[in-house]
């Protein structure tokens, strides 16, 4: 008898600067992902950070903004999805944001050894009109897995071009022919479903002894006991 798999939930953080419903190519990249998502019983949400008020800081509650709902959308996810377009080789304003406001449960992580972001799965989508990608995909990755966040081999998708002259569905089509981005699409939809459920079964451990703060310059570790 075939094991039945459990439902997953992705939740992706679009960065554009465009807010709906104007066109954005990195949300039509985003669809494009959920559609091999969906291959894989997993349910995708994309908040399109234009469209919320997220004012700049590094605590949850900041007064009336709308992050922490989108915070309690994080948390409920079995998979994040960082994506965003490159502006002037990194990731865009909006997205990084997100990741200073997220600079809250780094606190937390500093202070306990634990990460609400730990058994969760990041992902990354990226797109732009110059290279730039490899350069972005580190940046983020560096600050997800230090968060707490898995991330699978081959968990990010790009797509560098002009995309001025299409419109949603000329982009989804050019998506769909190209052999090297439908691959792409679908070994990340592939692997992040797969460590999403194995992690439901079998946690990370996490110390309860916080992180190490005094540690060399230009370092980051974790300490497993106190000395």
């Amino acid at each position: 008898m075939t094991k039945k798999l459990p439902d997953l939930k992705a939740v992706f953080l679009l960065g554009t600067l465009k807010p709906s419903p104007k066109f954005s190519h990195t949300d039509v990249l985003c669809q494009f992902l959920t559609e091999y998502f969906k291959e894989h019983k997993t349910k995708s949400e994309i908040i399109r950070l234009a469209d919320y008020r997220i004012v700049p800081g590094v605590e949850t509650h900041m007064g009336k903004d709308d992050w922490p709902g989108i915070l309690k959308k994080i948390l409920q996810a079995d998979i994040i999805i960082f994506a965003t377009p490159i502006w002037w080789g990194i990731q865009s304003s909006l997205l990084q944001r997100v990741i200073e406001r997220l600079d809250a449960l780094n606190d937390e992580l500093l202070e306990t050894g634990k990460s609400e972001l730990a058994n969760k799965v990041g992902g990354i989508v990226v797109t732009g009109a110059e290279d730039g990608a490899q350069h972005t995909i580190g940046n983020l990755c560096n600050f997800m897995v230090w968060n707490g966040l898995t991330m699978p081999p081959a968990c990010s998708l790009s797509w560098l071009g002009d995309a001025s002259k299409d419109s949603k569905k000329t982009l989804l089509e050019k998506f769909h022919k190209n052999v090297s981005t439908n691959s792409m699409a679908k070994t990340m939809a592939r692997n992040l479903t797969f460590f999403a459920r194995l992690l439901r079964e079998n946690h990370v451990p996490q110390e309860g002894d916080g992180v190490s703060q005094n540690i060399a310059p230009g370092t980051v570790g974790l300490r497993g006991n106190k000395s």
